[in-house]
């Protein structure tokens, strides 16, 4: 077994190009948007949960998310 580097492993690769601190901060933005769905949503699950799934929710969103890119070809 060879031992590769991280940044040859797929699971390393990132699902957007948004940057931890850009997803926290579109995090923050909704919050102050959106006042009465955030207090419900912290009450059911939780500040840290919560938090993460409104930016699971960006994330799945997003037009460059690669789980939303289609190749133009044939895929090798």
């Amino acid at each position: 077994m060879t031992n590769e580097p991280d940044w040859m492993n797929p699971a390393n690769d990132p699902k957007t190009p948004y940057t931890e601190e850009e997803l926290e901060l579109f995090v923050d933005d909704f919050i102050e948007d959106f006042g009465v769905e955030w207090e419900d949503l912290r009450s059911k699950l939780g500040e840290s949960m919560a938090r993460q799934k409104i930016k699971d929710g960006f994330i799945a969103k997003d037009e460059k998310n690669l789980h939303n890119i289609e190749p133009d070809g044939e895929v090798h």
